[in-house]
């Protein structure tokens, strides 16, 4: 990366930035960082386009789905006409729409009320004496009905009748209340309203017939009118659909260009924009040529090439279709910065291996192949038919070579869903003779399966466990290298790799040696836990000289803690390279560095022993699903039958549950565990100024 000062003379500013816009070689920084809005040089442009990109999410939000790639020529005056032309439209046919079905929804229930009191009148016309009766008729939602019973009937003391129908069609409930007075009328009145409820105009109880007549004749006109909006805006949304696209690229760049422009200072003695732009070596001999030619294209800039060491310059990274995806989980995290080794490059191949460590299984993971090839083969159609799904089907080559370590590891443990699966015949009964590759397969039918396999599993965690970190520990000697950080490799990364290898690289060494000469040896965790409680005896030696080396480890361990708390402090103190007022802030970091790196020597270490409990769920629930279906005892018809739940609960549990489950286990090893090792993560993307337009949806 090269950072380059741009001139841009004041009148032709506007059509330059686009031209650079549209080769996307430059990065701009922002040289009025901490200004207010208001007082940028083009804060009245950028206004003005702003507002027109808000009118454009409006007249978005009519629309069900819009193609933002299929700009047609046009230019930016047109476009501006449109939209506001659109924009008012849509507000007028908006406002239609909202008073139309407002109007209608309350005759509707007016022709609701109208009905009740109708049938109410019939059936009571012959009885006199309720005829003389007052009542109210009035609609209320329904999660109110009971509360205004009860409140009627506590204020009128009872003397009241009360009926009530649920309207079928919606969330709201008819009431007709009888009484008998006006006054008693009007106090139910003041209740039902205060209750949200609305009574019937009782002009329209006289004679309700001749009103359900003429409430139908309105209902109807209102729908009417309705639909004819409703066709209208059918129509304005068809020519909104043709030219989005268009409008919101105009817009969408002169918003861009604007902004940037905001980025640069204005230098009112030579009448120019001055800006600071990042831009990748191998483009500055591009940029030269260009402007060059600039100027007997009616546009121009010139440009010098800074010598600035103290700002950090962005990451870029070159990613095809199978690289983006791992790229982007690392940017997740954090962006690398510039300079560093990206982790993406070591995710591509660490991040499937965890995976399969977990989810070792032959037949599960053919099933993850079988899916992936699916959505390599239809990505387009399936983002198409299930836009929720997209980031799934975005992941595929991940799901690919996740599968192929599923299988790889699920050879290596003999395993075909539940069932013994291997290339060679069980050499139990040889000694010395082992199967040449994973678990010999005898071991599924031994009497101590589980015991045999689970500790190996678990042996096999905390060996990962360490090749992954020392991997970790690697890179960030070569960052340090590359950068030449003495102060950090000597300070930081030498006493953690001294403590590093002491404590985990012996339990791995005892793990190994333990495997190569299986005599009757004390448990592993025993020993490491005696190693630190009782230094100086030792129950049962493993190795000639144990007691003189694990007392060596144990003064390393003991000597990489003080040496990492002190040695940076006590450096950059004796070169004057911190402030007085800064001595306590930088012995209370180192603090907590130290205590970070002594807790997280341990837990990270048992943080890899969820590979084993993972792959331990995984197999068990297999177990469980298959002896519960088509491994039980029955005759074949039933077993065909059992195949159905069988290969439901596969799917939903083994492949969807525990698939998901293990690809979160994963990441969190990388993320946490291997990056905290060498991954700074504190940079930024190199983005520079272009005009293409991101489908936000998608």
């Amino acid at each position: 990366m090269e950072l380059i000062s741009i001139y841009i003379s004041k009148d032709t500013s506007r059509k330059t930035i686009s031209e650079l816009g549209e080769r996307e070689l430059l990065h701009f920084r922002d040289m009025n960082h901490g200004v207010k809005t208001d007082k940028l040089f083009y804060s009245n442009e950028l206004k003005h386009y702003e507002k027109l990109e808000a009118r454009l999410a409006f007249i978005r939000s009519c629309v069900d789905e819009v193609d933002l790639e299929s700009v047609n020529e046009g230019d930016l005056g047109t476009a501006e006409a449109d939209i506001n032309k659109f924009y008012y439209r849509m507000i007028q046919l908006n406002t239609i729409k909202k008073e139309t079905s407002s109007k209608l929804e309350v005759m509707k229930e007016d022709l609701r009320m109208l009905e009740e009191t109708d049938a109410f009148v019939n059936s009571v016309s012959e009885d006199t004496h309720l005829i003389q009766l007052d009542f109210i008729t009035g609609v209320v939602e329904r999660s109110k009905k009971f509360l205004i019973k009860r409140v009627l009937h506590q204020a009128m003391r009872r003397n009241l009748i009360v009926k009530t129908r649920d309207i079928e069609d919606g969330q709201k409930a008819i009431f007709i209340v009888f009484t008998h007075g006006t006054d008693a009328v009007g106090r139910m009145k003041k209740i039902f309203c205060s209750l949200g409820g609305r009574v019937l105009d009782s002009g329209r109880y006289i004679e309700p017939k001749k009103n359900l007549l003429a409430l139908t004749s309105v209902i109807s006109q209102i729908e009417r009118v309705e639909e004819h909006n409703k066709e209208a805006m059918d129509k304005e949304v068809e020519r909104i659909v043709r030219k989005f696209a268009t409008w919101n690229f105009y817009v969408n760049k002169e918003v861009k260009i604007y902004s940037t422009m905001n980025k640069m200072c204005f230098d009112t003695g030579r009448d120019c924009l001055i800006g600071e732009c990042w831009i990748k070596k191998d483009d500055v001999y591009y940029l030269t040529r260009l402007a060059e030619k600039a100027e007997s294209a009616g546009w121009g800039f010139a440009f010098e090439v800074l010598d600035v060491k103290e700002i950090s310059p962005p990451s870029s990274f070159a990613t095809n279709k199978y690289t983006e995806v791992f790229q982007n989980l690392t940017n997740v995290y954090g962006v690398p910065r510039y300079g560093e080794i990206n982790p993406a490059l070591f995710t591509i191949f660490l991040f499937p291996m965890l995976f399969g460590v977990m989810f070792g299984d032959i037949f599960h993971g053919c099933i993850l192949i079988g899916l992936s090839v699916w959505f390599i083969k239809d990505y387009e159609n399936l983002c198409k038919k299930a836009k929720f799904m997209k980031m799934l089907f975005d992941g595929r080559y991940i799901m690919l070579l996740s599968a192929f370590s599923s299988v790889f590891f699920g050879f290596l443990y003999s395993d075909f869903a539940t069932l013994p699966f291997s290339f060679f015949s069980s050499r139990l009964d040889q000694q010395f003779n082992p199967v040449p590759f994973g678990i010999d397969p005898g071991w599924h039918h031994s009497a101590n399966n589980m015991l045999f396999i689970n500790n190996l599993k678990m042996k096999f965690s905390i060996v990962i466990g360490f090749c992954h970190m020392s991997l970790g520990i690697g890179i960030s000697v070569c960052n340090a290298l590359y950068h030449k950080n003495k102060l950090e490799l000597y300070s930081s990364i030498v006493p953690q790799t001294v403590g590093f290898l002491s404590f985990l690289g012996y339990l791995v060494f005892l793990i190994i040696y333990k495997w190569l000469y299986t005599y009757d040896h004390p448990s592993l965790i025993s020993t490491l836990v005696a190693m630190f409680t009782s230094p100086f005896k030792l129950e049962k030696e493993m190795y000639t000289g144990q007691l003189y080396i694990q007392l060596a480890l144990l003064s390393l361990i003991l000597i990489s803690i003080p040496w990492m708390f002190f040695s940076k402090p006590i450096y950059l103190i004796s070169r004057k390279k911190v402030k007085k007022d800064e001595m306590m802030d930088l012995w209370m970091e180192q603090f907590i560095h130290t205590i970070e790196f002594c807790i997280g020597l341990i837990s990270n270490s048992s943080s890899y022993l969820r590979l084993w409990a993972v792959s331990l769920a995984h197999s068990q629930l297999t177990v469980v699903i298959h002896q519960q279906t088509i491994g039980r005892n029955v005759n074949f018809i039933v077993r065909i039958l059992l195949f159905i739940p069988y290969i439901t609960f596969t799917f939903m549990l083994l492949i969807g549950l525990e698939g998901l489950g293990s690809c979160l286990h994963a990441l969190r090893l990388n993320w946490i565990e291997f990056h905290s090792k060498f991954f700074k993560g504190d940079g930024y993307l190199f983005e520079p100024l272009c005009f293409k337009v991101v489908n936000e949806d998608e």
